[in-house]
């Protein structure tokens, strides 16, 4: 990333700037003309997020009015809410999530880091943080949020979108619905997904860069939200097409291939504006036993195969390794494989998780052949 406004000094990321905002009131209330809603707003680190909207071309104007409607303010502030909740703004282009003021901590400690993290690493996978805020109606209570990039903006419709830590304990999705759409978790993926392999070699050294910067804070609990479009063409699975026939025999079929296979990162990056969006893969989806553990792509008898577009992202990078989580590791691990629980240490939940993604991003070996029985 180019830098943006100039060099950011020490205070910057100490620094906070309070504000009023005030709207006239709707929700299908009828009020008094010129009766209005005070909100008492607070900016943190403002010249580090101008920083980093500007890294990511995006005017500030946009973005106060993306964030600032007052049917976003109204829900955010709305009392009676319970842990963290999330919101869309109206152009779907930002996320929006509560948090709570520990979480805030993490996050400001972790920020000069984070600024440097994003500028070195270009291709960066983790969910780019916009805005710190605090809000608070007039009568009201504080509530903290934070703005984050949209990892699954799309003008395309994501038929799966799967929420994945690689850990397995309650980790089905029991009907989890986020913006009236399921997300499903690591248990219930059964797809393995295969790329260009300098694509795929490209995304998993990113996550190890990321993975990383989040172990040496601390962080932990983080998840791969993954958002999954499958092209028209081959929604019919294996009869589609999707697979190549052109060397094909009689009871043989080659592997999966995708039309835009073989574009490079810097196609991606000049025709997607990002890292983590539009990347073209094949899809291989594949039964799971009695156990919860997908069978090789080898070993099924006849495989639904799609060509699909991902988009994915490093999400929910609050969460540090503390007392709390030390607790829930240690009940947990008394009951259960403490290798399938959530709450583990930085560096073991680290490795754990890019481990698991390597499982699930293969390869596309174009010169070998698939044996399937038919």
């Amino acid at each position: 990333m180019a830098m943006g406004r100039g060099e950011l000094s020490p205070q910057d990321f100490k620094a906070t700037k309070n504000n009023w905002i005030q709207y006239t009131k709707k929700n299908n209330i009828r009020l008094p003309q010129g009766s209005y809603t005070d909100f008492e707003w607070k900016d943190y680190c403002p010249a580090v997020f101008r920083n980093i909207l500007e890294l990511e071309k995006i005017d500030y104007a946009d973005y106060m009015l993306s964030i600032c409607g007052d049917e976003t303010l109204r829900e955010v502030s709305s009392p009676g809410r319970i842990g963290n909740v999330i919101f869309l703004s109206n152009d779907d282009r930002f996320v929006i999530k509560t948090l709570r003021k520990s979480e805030v901590k993490v996050l400001r400690e972790m920020l000069p880091k984070y600024y440097r993290h994003l500028k070195k690493h270009g291709f960066s996978l983790l969910t780019t943080l916009y805005g710190l805020h605090v809000v608070r109606p007039i009568g009201g209570i504080k509530v903290y949020f934070a703005v984050m990039s949209n990892v699954l903006q799309s003008d395309l419709h994501l038929h799966r979108r799967y929420d994945l830590k690689g850990s397995s304990r309650g980790r089905n999705f029991n009907k989890v619905i986020v913006h009236e759409e399921i997300v499903y978790k690591d248990i219930d993926l059964d797809f393995y997904f295969y790329l260009e392999p300098s694509l795929r070699n490209k995304i998993l050294t990113q996550l190890k860069y990321d993975c990383e910067f989040l172990e040496a804070e601390g962080i932990m609990d983080y998840s791969l939200l993954l958002g999954v479009h499958i092209d028209a063409s081959s929604r019919q699975g294996f009869h589609s097409g999707l697979l190549d026939r052109r060397n094909s025999v009689s009871g043989t079929r080659t592997g999966p291939v995708h039309d835009n296979a073989d574009l490079t990162v810097a196609d991606i990056l000049k025709h997607n504006g990002r890292f983590g969006a539009k990347l073209p893969a094949s899809a291989v989806r594949t039964p799971r036993n009695e156990m919860g553990i997908v069978s090789s792509p080898s070993r099924v008898r006849v495989p639904e195969c799609y060509n699909v577009l991902l988009y994915f992202g490093i999400i929910d990078i609050f969460q540090n390794y503390n007392v709390i989580k030390r607790l829930e590791h240690a009940y947990k691990s008394i009951q259960y494989d403490s290798k399938s629980i959530s709450a583990v240490n930085p560096k073991v939940y680290s490795s754990r998780f890019q481990d698991f993604l390597a499982k699930v991003f293969l390869a596309r070996e174009s010169n070998k052949n698939w044996n399937f029985e038919f």
